[in-house]
């Protein structure tokens, strides 16, 4: 479920998204673990993820396991910083002049 909820948003803007360790960089780091690494979460060096102030808690190394009741908060602060960051371009695009 959560390589589907990255490739949903795979053309956001890396710039916009930051890497100062926010829920979208923790889906990232999440699904390239899944993908590369065994479902073991890798250190990764260009974004500032701290374990502790993340919504999973998982440390590098660790397995990643999730639950319903984890998924669910996970999504959502996914969506919340989806919104946060890229809803006011989407506004600004509208209202704004030029392409």
């Amino acid at each position: 479920m959560v390589l589907a909820l990255d490739n949903y948003f795979c053309l956001r803007s890396r710039t916009l998204e930051m890497k100062d360790g926010n829920p979208l960089n923790e889906v990232r780091i999440i699904c390239n673990s899944l993908m590369n690494n065994n479902s073991q979460l890798l250190a990764d060096n260009s974004i500032k993820l701290d374990p502790t102030k993340s919504i999973l808690k998982i440390k590098a190394g660790e397995k990643i396991r999730l639950n319903s009741d984890s998924f669910t908060n996970f999504y959502k602060a996914f969506f919340d910083e989806i919104e946060r960051i890229f809803a006011g371009c989407i506004f600004r695009r509208k209202i704004g002049s030029g392409p």
